[in-house]
This record gives structure tokens, sequence and C-alpha cells, in this order.
């Protein structure tokens, strides 16, 4: 202390200096390392699966910090505002870090010209660095770290798929058109052997032969999802909405070029690939070629037929059954094969029968009512449909070709609102003062066409 207190100001100043700048190497030092990450209790699961990586022999600070003199200051500040925000309790439960391509494309790390020089095989499915590095789509410059990333799991980083089908295969909500176009050939290899999927066995080879697509064929639906966005996902980082007129670019320019923020963050995980499947049969869909197959049945029960009242009449007649919320289910109730003998024997379909009426009305409801119905309906068919032909035989001997076509105009209405009746098959049973409507404007068609 006597040698101190010896010492003139500008030694005291000097010694000061000297000091402080021992300390500030030595902290320089010791927020360096790897360990010192670790002191943050959020961080200890990113370290775990950094010391099991293939970079354990990295330091943390050679990625995550730009290279450069700059890069390193501006780094160092940042974690000084870090460390005081882990001391005062601002920091959330998730880190979020995003590595500069420059730190991992520098000399002694991964060459560019070395990386788009190969071609890689990853888990079956080709891929090459050419088509990704340095390219810009929809917005989202493609960086390193778009797809290699720590996202879940132990892997400290590792590539992502769910981020190559959000770019490959997510569908615009209105154009139908993915971003990237590629086809099935563009990543996968054509299978060289016979494939087995229950009992039935697959050889590509021969679809091949056929020049077949592979999307437009069998594996149409291996892509199911388009691209919708709602508010509730962007509330879980921001206090407000997504605009309603939002602009993609400008989204994915903010989300992925200035922040780490993974695509299915946004969009959802894209499902790809058949995961459920277990016979080529349960592949086809049939609704690709029959769709509404029950449209006029379901036109009838809810009234919403196109001529079924006159002009004056403004109000519909709604059966009771479907105001009170009795679906298809109701009265078909019993299942039956639809023929025998054939093909489709063995499928079975719900059959509407009398007794489903006495589920909710007194018992023996349906054996009385539904004769009846029917019998009214199919007398007033008749009826309609004798008038009918008659009608269009007049067309047919209709000399003036001015009334002819009007007859026939005429004649071609009725007839719609016939076939419409006979299609729907129930004979009154859907809606029967509909389908007394119908007929009755039918007949009032024919008749004033004379």
């Amino acid at each position: 202390m006597n040698i101190l207190r010896q010492l003139n100001w500008r030694a005291k100043i000097l010694l000061v200096l000297v000091a402080i700048a021992v300390a500030s190497t030595g902290a320089i030092v010791i927020t360096g390392q790897p360990d010192f990450c670790n002191s943050c209790h959020i961080m200890n699961p990113y370290f775990s699966s950094w010391e099991k990586s293939s970079h354990s022999e990295v330091n943390c600070l050679d990625c995550h910090l730009q290279p450069g003199f700059a890069g390193y200051v501006k780094g160092k500040i940042n974690g000084l505002a870090q460390a005081v925000d882990c001391i005062v309790g601002r920091v959330g439960t998730k880190p979020n870090a995003t590595v500069q391509d420059i730190s991992c494309l520098r000399s002694e790390c991964h060459s560019t010209e070395e990386l788009v020089s190969k071609d890689i095989d990853y888990h079956g499915i080709k891929f090459t660095h050419k088509n990704h590095v340095a390219k810009e789509v929809d917005g989202i410059t493609i960086s390193c770290g778009t797809c290699h990333s720590h996202f879940e799991g132990d892997e400290h980083f590792n590539v992502n798929n769910n981020v190559c089908f959000t770019c490959h295969f997510l569908k615009n909500n209105t154009s139908n058109k993915r971003l990237v176009q590629t086809s099935c050939k563009s990543c996968h290899e054509v299978p060289n052997k016979v494939i087995e999927r229950g009992l039935v066995k697959i050889n590509h080879s021969e679809f091949v032969s056929y020049r077949a697509s592979c999307e437009d064929s069998c594996h149409k639906k291996e892509i199911e999802k388009k691209s919708e966005v709602s508010d509730s996902v962007c509330l879980n980082c921001h206090s407000f909405g997504k605009a309603e007129e939002a602009n993609s670019v400008e989204l994915h320019k903010t989300h992925t070029n200035h922040e780490k923020v993974e695509c299915f963050a946004c969009h959802g995980k894209v499902s790809h690939g058949q995961t459920q499947v277990s016979s080529v049969s349960a592949m086809i869909d049939c609704r690709n070629c029959h769709s509404d197959t029950h449209q006029v049945q379901r036109t009838i029960y809810t009234a919403d037929y196109h001529v079924q009242q006159a002009e004056e009449e403004t109000e519909r007649s709604l059966s009771p059954m479907f105001l009170t919320h009795v679906d298809c289910g109701g009265c078909h109730i019993e299942q039956v094969q639809r023929k025998s003998g054939t093909l489709d024997s063995f499928g079975t379909v719900a059959k509407a029968v009398p007794r489903a009426c006495d589920n909710c009305h007194e018992k023996g409801t349906g054996e009385r009512y539904i004769p009846f119905w029917q019998g009214k309906i199919k007398g007033l068919y008749e009826q309609v449909s004798q008038n009918l032909d008659k009608l269009e035989e007049e067309a047919k001997l209709e000399t003036n070709e001015t009334i002819a076509q009007k007859l026939d105009d005429k004649a071609s209405q009725a007839r719609s609102i016939l076939d419409s009746v006979l299609s729907d098959g129930s004979w009154g049973v859907h809606n029967l003062k509909y389908t007394e409507a119908m007929l009755l404007k039918a007949n009032k068609i024919i008749t004033e066409a004379k």
C-alpha cells in the first residue's frame, strides 16, 4: 500500500488502465468460451446438443459471430446486452440465433465451389446445393440456415425436410400453384425393384414404359396442404394479426432475411408421402369422378330446386324433417348389399326403411304414412307424365317452327322437373309438399304452353 501511495497520479492512472485492460482481456477470453454460454440455463439443451455434434470442436463464436473485427465487436456488445437481459429476467425460454452464410462458407470451413459440385443422396432423395445457394424464392433468400437449423430434438442443427416440403409442395390457396415447380423425378429415382403393397405388386418399369406421369397418376395425393396462415399463428409472436392484403414477398423478407423464423412455424408442417396407405385400392378417391352423386336428393330435401315454385309464391316448402335437423342417417339405417353375384356385391349401402320413423314418432308411423305419400306422388307423376307426352307429340306435329320451338322449350322444362322427381327416387318421402309443388309446377308449364 505504501508503494501505491508513493506513486504520482500519472502512474496511478496508468496502473488502473493496465488493470482494466487485464480484466477486460480476461473477461473477453472467458466469455468467448462455450462453457460461458452454458452458464445461462436456457442454453443448457443447446450446449448439450453441441457437445454431441460434428461441430463440437468449433467454438460457438466462430459460427454465431460474423467473421472479422467489426462482427466480433458487434457480437460482444450484443452478448453484453443479452447478459443484462438475463440478469434482470427479460429473456424468453427459447433463444433465437441467426448464423450468417459467411460464417459457414469461409475457407477453413465449407467451400461454396465444393458444395455446388457435389450431388448428395439425402435418405434416398437427390439433392444438389447448386440449385439452392444464392437463390431467392418469393422474397426468401435461401441461406445455409434456411435448411440447416436446430428446430427440435438432440441434434444441434440438421436438415429439416419440412422446410423442403414447404417450398416445393405448399400450394397457393388462390392459384393452386407451388412456389417451386418440381416433379417426383426431380428428387427420386424410379424404383428398380418390384414393390408389394398388400396383395398388389407394383413394377415401376412398366409405368415408365407407358410414359406415365408420377404426380398426375398414382402419386397425385402425395401433397395435400394449401398455404393458409391464420391470425392465431401471428399472435404467437406479435400483438397483431396478419393484414388482409399482406404481401407474401414482403412477409418472407421480414421473417426469413432479417429474423430466423422457421417456414413451418407459420405454414405448419406439410404432409408428403403415403404414410397410412396399406393397399393400392386405398389410394383411390372416388370423388375424383363421382362428385355430388346425391345432389338431386339433397336439393329436394332442402327445397332448393330452381323451378319449384310459381312466380307469386315466396315461401319455400321445407320438410319438417329438414327443419328438425334430421340428416340422411336418421332414415337410412339398414345396411344392405346393393346386388348379389356381381363385383360390387361386396359393398353395402344404407337403405331407408319405414321402421326408422319409429325412432322419433309413434310406432308404425312409417308403415302408415310412407305408402300413402308415395302413392299420392306416383299418381300425380303419372298424370303429369301423360300430359307431357301429349305436349311433346304436339310439338312434333306442329308445322309452325316458332310455335313448335316454344312447345319444345316448355316440354323440356317440364321434363327436367319430372326427371328430378324420378332421380330422387323417394316419391315424396324426402319432401312431400315440395315434390308435389314441383309436379304441379311442371303441369302448369304444360298447360300454359298449349
